[in-house]
C-alpha cells in the first residue's frame, strides 16, 4: 500500500492535519486531524510502499510497545487512512 500523494500534511494553529477538498463547486471539504503517532507514520511512509508489518515494527521501535498492541494500533491507523482515502492499495 502507499500513502495517497495528492494529500499534503499542513500545520494550522499548531495542529497537524490533512485537508481533503471536495469537487469544485461543492462544499465537501473534510479535515483529518493527526495525533503525533499518526503524523510520524504519515511522514515515515509518505512516498514509499509499505505493509502492515512495517507499521507494526516502527511502532514497536518508536514507542517500545508490545507486539499485540502494535498490531492493533497499526490496523487501526491503516483502516482509518483507507476509509478516508489517504492510503491506496
Amino acid at each position: 500500500m502507499k500513502i495517497n500523494s495528492s494529500y499534503k500534511l499542513h500545520e494550522i494553529a499548531g495542529e497537524k492535519m490533512l485537508v481533503i477538498k471536495g469537487v469544485a463547486g461543492a462544499d465537501l471539504t473534510r479535515v483529518v486531524m493527526l495525533n503525533s503517532s499518526a503524523e510520524m507514520l504519515w511522514n515515515t511512509f509518505q512516498g514509499k510502499d509499505f505493509e502492515q508489518s512495517g507499521v507494526v515494527n516502527l511502532l514497536i521501535q518508536e514507542y517500545g510497545i508490545e507486539i499485540l498492541q502494535a498490531v492493533a494500533d497499526a490496523d487501526a491507523w491503516i483502516s482509518s487512512m483507507l476509509k478516508a482515502g489517504l492510503i491506496v492499495l
